[in-house]
């Protein structure tokens, strides 16, 4: 007979609110990656990276500032340049997502890397995943909380961005003309969030220790990938971007803004002097993608899929612990 039972009695009364067990594991979640610890070093460094990767969602929001208000101080011929693009501006939600994709690789890693792995080291999943709490409550709330601080980076800078742009917008029916942009910016933004989510939460899933699954992440999902698409550019195989989850993510912006309709409209309109200066525009932002929206759409599915796939097939092989009388 053991001296020390510690098998777990089941709750057997009725479930509730579904939509709210996961709330829990959310909000402590994020408390727990926004907390201090690990000494000042550490927390001055963690602050002074999320001050860095503020700025540039800034400088857009100072950009459109400029391109509105237009200061005293600013240079005439500034004037002439924020005319010219003007027309085009839909390509700076694009641009914040591409900007911010490198920040949100290292939150990625950060804060998602430990999810489920400190969970399987410290032994505490057969507990999480006894009743009343499910498997599917308990991916929903690790997905909310890697899910929170990817919005943050992707999709509340561009709302803000693009909420900004409306207010701002002194002519009449200005909303109006800016709703056709928010279909594009939530799509895309959504899509980077689930991608990004479920695929470091389904890496979490095979390793105990944190320092690993951000490892493999980063070089199973970011590095090999990229690694493979560029070689097939080389090759003159531009389909193989669609590997690269980035690449994909990005050629979907790039069909969504309709960037290719926007930079041959911008060259064609143009005179001479301001073709070349679009052209840089539109180059310097390295928004053109070699992967078609098919081949980007189904290289999303395939990661969320295969992340799906991994994450529950794990998590349903941990033994959740049952009463000892009923053994």
């Amino acid at each position: 007979m053991p001296v020390y039972d510690r098998s777990y009695r089941h709750w057997d009364g009725q479930l509730k609110r579904r939509a709210f067990r996961a709330a829990p594991i959310v909000v402590a979640g994020i408390r727990g990656a926004l907390a201090t610890k690990g000494g000042w070093f550490w927390t001055l460094v963690l602050r002074t990276f999320m001050a860095v990767s503020c700025v540039p969602t800034a400088l857009l929001f100072f950009a459109n500032y400029l391109f509105w208000y237009r200061p005293a101080w600013l240079p005439a011929e500034t004037f002439g340049f924020f005319d010219l693009i003007a027309p085009y501006r839909d390509i700076q939600y694009p641009l914040l997502t591409r900007l911010n994709a490198t920040f949100l690789m290292v939150y990625c890693v950060l804060f998602g890397s430990g999810l489920i792995a400190r969970d399987r080291a410290s032994g505490a999943l057969p507990l999480y995943l006894s009743r009343p709490l499910t498997l599917f409550d308990y991916v929903l709330g690790k997905l909310g909380i890697i899910g929170w601080f990817m919005a943050m980076f992707t999709l509340v800078p561009n709302l803000l961005l693009w909420f900004a742009g409306v207010v701002s917008d002194p002519t009449e029916g200005a909303l109006r003309a800016a709703l056709p942009t928010l279909w594009p910016i939530v799509v895309q933004n959504v899509a980077m969030i689930l991608t990004y989510s479920l695929t470091i939460l389904a890496v979490s899933s095979l390793c105990h220790r944190p320092m690993f699954a951000g490892l493999i992440w980063f070089t199973l999902v970011i590095f090999l990938p990229s690694f493979t698409s560029m070689i097939g550019s080389h090759r003159g195989l531009p389909g193989m971007a669609a590997i690269s989850m980035n690449d994909a993510l990005f050629a979907i912006g790039y069909d969504l803004y309709d960037i290719g309709g926007l930079f041959d409209r911008a060259v064609g309109e143009a005179g001479d002097g301001e073709r070349q200066a679009l052209k840089q525009v539109f180059e310097s932002i390295k928004l053109f993608a070699a992967a078609s929206p098919l081949q980007a759409w189904g290289s999303v599915v395939a990661w969320c899929g295969t992340s799906l796939l991994v994450l529950f097939g794990v998590l349903r092989r941990q033994d959740v612990v049952v009463d000892a009388g009923a053994r």
